[in-house]
């Protein structure tokens, strides 16, 4: 019985111990808005909330809580403290900030063009975008527009049709809406990984519209560095947290090593 009792006693210690350790963490509000597989849909799961979660198993330091962000909204709400930093973003995508650190890249992608087996055999479908329907996301950056974002521009040389995400762009091509949609490397690995009959639908370019990375973003106001993000991220990778993570979601992991990380621009 007292050696019952002496258990009982130490669970409530180290239980009572781990709730101060939390309550002691400096919490770090991140920013992301719905971009499977980064986030999925019902703003729980996903790779970012996978990856916060290592963070917050290997250190006392910081609590990393991720907070879903409209994608119309993230520069604003970085601008005007609504989070501390930025994940799954770029500094070249509209961020006026003079000094703007970023992270080692937590993922390497390319923007692909699309289109249904059924109806097109040849790539030459890629040649005339302005000939064809297509689906891609609002917000998004994409070369061929010339970045535009704007949706009357857009139409004035496309007939375009802006969806909130890319499974929603390749949906779209799937239900046979549009010609062409645009989808990144990324949420096309992922789309497959889950409905793996899709890929006989599917005709990919074989030119890209545009390659880019993927990071935390982190303002001058954040209470933590873009170095100390860098030093958790190479943490998890060495505990080999990172690994499962990404396997899990059909994507390749970058390399996770220390790299000079601040960018003004």
């Amino acid at each position: 019985m007292r050696t019952y009792i002496h258990v009982l006693i130490l669970l409530v210690f180290l239980s009572l111990s781990s709730f101060a350790n939390s309550y002691n963490r400096i919490q770090i509000n991140v920013g992301a808005g719905v971009r499977p597989p980064f986030l999925l849909e019902d703003n729980t799961q996903g790779v970012g909330p996978d990856i916060l979660h290592a963070l917050n198993l290997i250190q006392e330091q910081f609590i990393f809580q991720l907070v879903p962000v409209p994608i119309k909204r993230r520069t604003q709400s970085l601008y005007e403290g609504w989070v501390d930093i930025m994940m799954w973003d770029n500094p070249k995508w509209g961020w006026e900030l003079e000094s703007l650190q970023h992270s080692q890249p937590l993922i390497h992608a390319k923007d692909v063009f699309i289109a249904r087996t059924d109806k097109y055999q040849s790539q030459g479908v890629f040649d005339e975008l302005s000939s064809h329907s297509l689906a891609m996301v609002h917000g998004y950056h994409y070369k061929f527009v010339n970045f535009e974002t704007d949706p009357i521009k857009l139409n004035q040389s496309f007939s375009i049709t802006l969806v909130r995400t890319e499974e929603d762009s390749i949906n779209l091509l799937l239900s046979k809406r549009v010609d062409v949609a645009v989808a990144s490397d990324v949420a096309l690995a992922w789309h497959f990984k889950k409905h793996p009959q899709s890929q006989s639908k599917i005709m990919i370019s074989e030119k890209y519209d545009t390659e880019f990375m993927r990071y935390f973003l982190v303002p001058s106001s954040s209470p933590i560095s873009a170095k100390e993000l860098d030093e958790l991220l190479i943490l998890a990778d060495n505990k080999g947290l990172l690994a499962p993570i990404y396997e899990k979601y059909g994507l390749d992991m970058p390399s996770f090593k220390p790299h000079s990380s601040m960018l003004s621009h």
